[in-house]
């Protein structure tokens, strides 16, 4: 019994000892959350107060760590800017070269997070503290020159070109600041840095890549394929919408050419521009406005794009890509396989793929002799364009001067001539309702394609024996029958629509307003109110010949066996018909229940029946433009090719 009370005793002393150990462990962590918070809320200040908090917490702290992600208190200094602090720290000795170099998980110093966020004034005070953290790199290789780069911080990237040296401009993937810069989309800085540094031009990072490369796959920095255009015209927004964005657009003034960057503290996160324009006040406050100045921002931005891919344009040693492509030609005529690890990307195979027309006309009129480089699988700047189905490109092309007739009848390694790639279906496909007006477009692009190309290439047979017609049936068998399917429901649909429609009119042409006179069966308001009765009559026959007109029409297309043919002219005529005319049954129908009001006298007013058919017409205008558009200018380039290129003619 005494043993156990014995031991029973000692085990309680144990249980307090690590109780209490606990609790001052408690305490102690509890104590450390609160001086880091403390020292976290007066970094963020920045107050002359809250001085003493920080300067407490590095003696006791120190570079310990204040997050999960490594970052000291110098390291939030630096992002938030507290200059005053880190003046403070030095000031008092607190701070050596070591701490300074302290680095996160990421491998950044203070130094890369002040680049980073554009604080010159910290950057300069640690500068002069330890010239040597200029070098530091984080894990990707990045010295805090690189990273001021890569974010657009001029001010801070001038301090820090004092400190430059050749190891400097790259990172571990070979990319230099140059290439940040583009990748950034800061191209004021980017033509900063090529002034000042020419021979980036030419460097190129581990996949071989030059500035020129990566600025030719950003599409989205040039105004032909931007949004700011109507060639996309109702495809990405509202219509109406779409084209007052492009008038605002055409009508921003832009920088010339010949103007210099204006130095300036950083670029806008939102565009790549920070070129300014002697403008009057007022039409800077005008353009000061949210969705003005997007659109502003991006004027700027291509022009400063535009600029930028000419100078690097000029710089390129075009004669490496053309000898690479004629070596691999020459090598395919062999059997040799053209696709080699070792190929150096073309620029101008890039932005062809992409639809840059700015990018391929500088480089074509640069060197003219780029037009016949070719790519991996052997096809030209024409083939590729018409392989990925740039319109306007190919347009450009076509009508740019120069002879196409070599293009045109050129052959890839796999057999296939540029009717073949043209037969290749759109990537990816669409979905219903989007099938039939994307075999419609397809089939339009390939008579296009074929009418320009000399006719012994219609019946020719690629390396898999079939001919473009054959390649064209077998790629768009499913979508055909996907467009079949939709187009058969759709018109079901608008059937009973009209059908309903027809019946309405039909019915209130036997129902006027007012009844007949018993004696001589003639319309009560005819006699009294003949004007207004008349356009009732006549909005209401307007009604239901549309319908009757609709209906018909309609049945004619449930009626067509689809063939490949069909989508090129008779559906898409009669689909156009269609929506004209059950626009016009339903403008007609509307229209005459509120001239009905005004037989009736329940409106009264002389303008009344003109404002209300200009409001109904305007109305279902718009709801037609925007669900019928695509099939409108489909029409349009139909019309344009018959007449105006010389496939069609011959």
């Amino acid at each position: 019994m005494i043993y156990l009370i014995q031991h029973s005793h000692k085990n309680l002393e144990e249980y307090f000892f690590f109780l209490w150990l606990s609790k001052m462990a408690s305490s102690r962590i509890n104590e450390d959350r609160s001086n880091r918070s403390a020292a976290y809320r007066a970094v963020i200040q920045g107050k002359k107060q809250s001085e003493e908090t920080f300067r407490s917490f590095w003696r006791e702290e120190g570079v310990k760590p204040l997050d999960k992600f490594g970052d000291t208190v110098l390291h939030f200094l630096a992002i938030y800017g507290n200059e005053d602090a880190v003046r403070l720290l030095l000031r008092d000795g607190l701070v050596t070269s070591e701490n300074l170099k302290a680095k996160n998980v990421n491998g950044d110093t203070a130094l890369h997070e002040a680049a980073r966020y554009g604080h010159k004034d910290v950057a300069e005070i640690m500068l002069r503290t330890e010239k040597d953290l200029a070098y530091e790199r984080n894990k990707l290789g990045e010295t805090p020159l690189f990273v001021a780069a890569a974010c657009g911080k001029k001010e801070v990237f001038s301090l820090l070109e004092k400190y430059i040296g050749d190891c400097m401009m790259r990172r571990n993937d070979g990319c230099t600041i140059l290439h940040a810069a583009v990748i950034g989309g800061y191209y004021s800085l980017a033509i900063g840095i090529l002034e000042s540094y020419p021979d980036l031009a030419g460097k190129r990072n581990e996949k071989g890549k030059t500035a020129l490369h990566l600025l030719a796959a950003k599409p989205e920095s040039f105004r032909s394929v931007s949004a700011y255009t109507l060639r996309d015209l109702g495809t990405k927004s509202l219509i109406p919408v779409h084209m007052l964005r492009a008038i605002i657009y055409w009508c921003i003034p832009v920088l010339n050419k010949e103007s210099q960057p204006v130095n300036s503290a950083e670029e806008p996160s939102n565009s790549a521009s920070i070129h300014k324009l002697d403008r009057s006040s007022s039409v800077n406050y005008i353009l000061g406005f949210p969705w003005l100045k997007e659109i502003d921002d991006a004027k700027q931005s291509h022009a400063v794009a535009l600029m930028l891919a000419e100078r690097l344009i000029k710089r390129e040693d075009w004669s490496q890509y053309v000898h690479t492509e004629d070596k691999d030609l020459e090598g395919s005529q062999f059997g040799i396989s053209s696709e080699k690890k070792n190929r150096m990307p073309d620029p101008l195979i890039q932005a062809t793929r992409l639809g840059i027309i700015e990018v391929v006309q500088e480089i074509l009129s640069v060197y003219p002799e780029a037009l016949y480089t070719f790519d991996g699988k052997g096809r030209n700047i024409l083939q590729i364009a018409v392989a990925e189905k740039k319109w306007f490109l190919y347009d450009h092309l076509m009508t740019s001067g120069t002879n196409m007739d070599r293009m045109l009848s050129a052959i890839d390694h796999e057999g296939n001539s540029i009717i073949h790639l043209a037969a290749h279906l759109e990537s990816p496909p669409s979905t219903p309702p989007g099938v039939f007006q994307q075999m419609m477009w397809a089939v339009l692009w390939f008579k296009r394609v074929q009418y320009d190309s000399y006719p012994y290439l219609w019946e020719l047979q690629n390396s898999d024996g079939k001919t473009a017609r054959q390649v064209f049936e077998t790629n768009h068998a499913s979508l055909r029958e996907n467009a079949e399917r939709t187009v058969r429901e759709l018109a079901n649909a608008v059937l009973i629509v009209s059908t309903l429609i027809g019946t309405i009119n039909f019915a209130a042409i036997f129902t006027v307003p007012g009844g007949f006179d018993q004696k001589t069966g003639e319309a009560i308001f005819l006699s009294n109110r003949h004007w207004e009765f008349g356009l009732l009559m006549f909005y209401l026959a307007g009604g239901l010949f549309s319908a009757l007109f609709t209906m018909g029409t309609l049945l004619v297309i449930i009626f067509m066996r689809f063939e490949t043919e069909d989508f090129y002219l008779s559906l898409p005529f009669y689909y156009v018909t269609d929506m004209i005319s059950i626009f016009y049954s339903a403008v007609f129908t509307i229209v005459a229940c509120c001239q009905a009001l005004i037989v009736q006298k329940v409106v009264i007013t002389d303008y009344t029946p003109l404002v209300v058919f200009f409001f109904i017409y305007g109305l279902i205008a718009l709801v037609l433009m925007e669900t019928s558009y695509v099939i409108f200018d489909y029409k349009y380039y139909l019309i344009r090719y018959c007449l105006c290129y010389r496939g069609l003619e011959s």
